[in-house]
């Protein structure tokens, strides 16, 4: 079960102050959390977020956080963590310092040990200098320009958003110009296999490879959304990453 997730923190120790998260099936957890200090607070998190010391003061400690997020979880199916940044994983590990229970503790530790920084997705996907604000890819996928409110659930929500959208495409050309990759660095391209009894068949991207499993196998090519498309995308994903077979293929992620 992938989940996409983000924290809002206190502007100088990086205590979570907020945790927003929704699944793969749009379902959505959200919780402030009280830090240990609530003058942690500056004037400057409180612009940025809207989150005051007032409402901080009668929010769930960090350990009642994590025990409420672990309870929401699906424990049906091993899960995946996806971030945007690397300032995620910086706040669990302050967090975690100020945890003063086993069931906190296990809460916090299952999203770090398997959080997965997106924005390097992103980066490779564009072939890109380097990451990119999440606003700029959320912008491009809509066609307009967005307004970040820094609220960790609607943040989550535009990580969902710009992965269900990415997986379904191949771009033609870098929508962000001003970070292409330069020409002189080889272009990574990535390769996606399915074989079956000695046969072959390569594709250029997910998107490509989902659009084959559809029309062969669940007969709704003609009628698939982006939604239905993105979960065929991450079924083949993961059938990769764990060596199990979909659709009756083994399937295998590499380069050229």
């Amino acid at each position: 079960m992938n989940y996409f997730i983000d924290f809002e923190a206190t502007q100088f120790t990086g205590e979570i102050i907020s945790i927003g998260c929704v699944d793969e099936n749009d379902r959505q957890f959200y919780t402030l959390v009280k830090p240990e200090k609530a003058e942690d607070i500056t004037g400057f998190i409180t612009d940025l977020t809207g989150i005051g010391r007032g409402e901080l003061k009668k929010a769930p400690t960090a350990d009642e956080a994590f025990v409420s997020l672990f309870e929401w979880l699906d424990k049906s199916a091993p899960v995946r963590f996806y971030c945007y940044g690397d300032s995620d994983a910086h706040f669990l590990e302050r967090t975690l310092q100020h945890l003063r229970t086993f069931e906190g503790q296990l809460g916090l530790s299952v999203v770090k040990s398997a959080l997965n920084d997106f924005s390097v997705d992103v980066r490779r996907h564009f072939q890109l200098k380097h990451c990119i604000a999440l606003k700029k890819v959320v912008s491009y996928y809509r066609g307009r320009e967005v307004e970040q409110v820094h609220n960790s659930l609607a943040d989550a929500i535009f990580l969902k958003e710009i992965y269900d959208r990415s997986r379904t495409e191949e771009p033609v050309e870098c929508p962000f110009p001003e970070y292409k990759q330069g020409a002189d660095l080889p272009r990574i391209r990535r390769r996606i296999t399915a074989e079956k009894d000695g046969v072959k068949l390569d594709f250029p991207s997910f998107g490509k490879a989902s659009d084959w499993v559809m029309s062969e196998f669940l007969n709704v090519a003609d009628k698939v959304n982006d939604k239905t498309k993105s979960k065929v995308c991450s079924r083949i994903m993961v059938a990769a990453e764990r060596e199990r077979p979909y659709c009756g293929y083994k399937w295998s992620v590499g380069g050229e």
